[in-house]
């Protein structure tokens, strides 16, 4: 499957084991580096929707393919702990010491994982409407996970060829579907039908890093999101990095309470808990960003 035409050129470095790792760059280049961890199936071109602020703030964002997802070759089922791996391996290459990590959504306990295994070379964590650990007792409550959430986890561990042809039919797959989902995503009174109406070049960005994401086909997203769905490898107490937490208080995907329970768990976290839908991070980026800026 292909990738948008005529998007952003990524560029890569092999990882010890063989792989391709790819990644985009937006901000400032010679900015306070950060690396962004976009959303369950999104590719590195998410970036482009913080390009603005990420500048203004000064900083120089790495927007990351992860295993599988854009130009990042895939790897086989493995711990969300194993991919903090890639990222310091990445780091250790660019000549990086200190970095910040920002994140959306499923992209959160990624970040976590990183911040976890790699501790003294995080400087801090931001991250909106990030995932809870699924696979804990304490999201089992509707509260917390709601049945749609914890149903594509599952289907992901354990049915992953349905939940590729399921992810295949909500994805676009053309500039056109694109369009027509960035016009139908602006109606109706949501927080986030109001962000599309007000942002619609970061809607268009995050659909276009859909797009790419899948262009291997749906088993790097199917992975993506299992990886999120399976046990961690860590708990949240054992994060003692600085995590400063964003969430919409009218997220209908990712629940506020989700964010409640998750950064009462975190030793170190911050929580700003704000009006908005489920891009919240995005419609306050400035001043989300402000901590990992120069």
């Amino acid at each position: 499957m292909s990738g948008p035409v005529g998007e952003d050129q990524p560029k890569l470095i092999r990882l010890p084991d063989g792989r391709r790792l790819g990644w985009h760059e937006y901000g400032d280049a010679l900015g306070a580096p950060c690396v962004f961890l976009p959303g369950a199936g999104a590719s590195g071109l998410a970036g482009a929707a913080l390009h603005d602020p990420a500048a203004s703030r000064g900083i120089r964002l790495i927007s990351l393919d992860r295993p599988g997802l854009g130009h990042s070759d895939p790897v086989p089922p493995r711990r969300l702990a194993d991919w903090a791996k890639d990222v310091e391996e990445l780091m250790d290459q660019l000549g990086l010491g200190l970095v910040g990590l920002l994140a959306h959504s499923a992209g959160g306990p990624y970040a976590l994982a990183v911040a976890h295994l790699v501790p003294g070379r995080v400087s801090c964590v931001v991250i909106g409407a990030g995932s809870p650990p699924y696979s804990e007792s304490w999201t089992r409550s509707t509260a917390v996970a709601s049945r749609m959430s914890r149903l594509y986890g599952q289907l992901a561990m354990n049915a992953p060829r349905l939940c590729g042809a399921l992810y295949h039919l909500t994805t676009p797959r053309s500039t056109r579907a694109v369009e027509r989902i960035v016009r139908l995503a602006s109606r109706g009174s949501s927080e986030d039908a109001q962000f599309a109406r007000d942002h619609p070049e970061a809607t268009r960005a995050s659909l276009i890093a859909l797009w790419d994401g899948s262009r291997q086909g749906p088993s790097g997203p199917i992975d993506d999101i299992a990886a999120v769905a399976r046990p961690w490898g860590f708990g949240l107490h054992e994060v003692t990095t600085p995590v400063e937490w964003w969430h919409g208080l009218q997220d209908k995907r990712v629940s506020p309470q989700a964010g409640r329970e998750v950064t009462t768990r975190l030793p170190c976290a911050t929580a700003h808990f704000v009006d908005g839908g489920h891009y919240a991070l995005f419609a306050r980026a400035e001043e989300a960003l402000a901590p990992l800026g120069r």
